[in-house]
């Protein structure tokens, strides 16, 4: 196995960049060491992440890629032999794309819950869009604790309101059909009912 640095190295260095900028301007034009310390966390935790991640199947040279000992009989039908590494190596780069994207989504989400400017607010919600990343607000619909997560109750105003969802408290998302995060949610209930 060898080891991929130039992704994760140059994407630490541009998510340090980021948070050193994000703390200059989330802080309303100041420096503040505390913004800093926070977003460099993150970006460190993500780039050790993609460094462990970042793997690669690389060719073995001698006698590992030789064709096993073993063949099926004639006339079945079965194919023998190993497995093509550039297949391999194509498995391998879309688990690290999937893997990459769930990481830049989450990390995403994480700062869209803490963006202070509504013109950064506006900027990511147009971004989560282009890429399929959708808000779930799950107000009004029926509470489900496979896709609703919930934070309190309230006292239902009537028995139609008994489980529906009274307001969401945390925005929920989606990532191209995929519960990102589920959002968290008040629901109706009866006297003496909890959720």
């Amino acid at each position: 196995m060898t080891n991929r640095l130039g992704g994760p190295l140059v994407g630490a260095l541009v998510g340090l960049a980021a948070a050193a900028l994000g703390a200059v301007f989330l802080t309303g034009g100041g420096f503040d060491a505390h913004v800093l310390a926070i977003a460099a966390g993150s970006v460190l935790v993500t780039a050790v992440v993609a460094f462990i991640a970042g793997k690669s199947i690389a060719p073995a040279a001698g006698p590992a890629l030789q064709a096993p000992a073993f063949a099926p009989a004639s006339g079945t039908g079965a194919v023998s032999g190993a497995i093509p590494v550039g297949q391999l190596q194509e498995s391998a780069r879309a688990a690290q794309n999937t893997a990459d994207r769930t990481v830049l989504v989450e990390t995403c989400i994480w700062m869209r819950d803490r963006a202070t400017s509504p013109a950064l607010a506006q900027h990511l919600d147009g971004a989560f869009v282009k890429v399929g990343v959708a808000q779930v607000d799950a107000t009004g619909q029926r509470f489900d604790p496979a896709v609703h997560e919930a934070g309190s109750t309230v006292a239902a105003r009537g028995p139609a309101d008994e489980g529906i969802i009274a307001r969401t408290e945390q925005i929920g998302y989606t990532d191209r059909g995929r519960i990102v995060r589920h959002p968290i949610v008040t629901v109706y209930r009866g006297q003496g009912v909890r959720a």
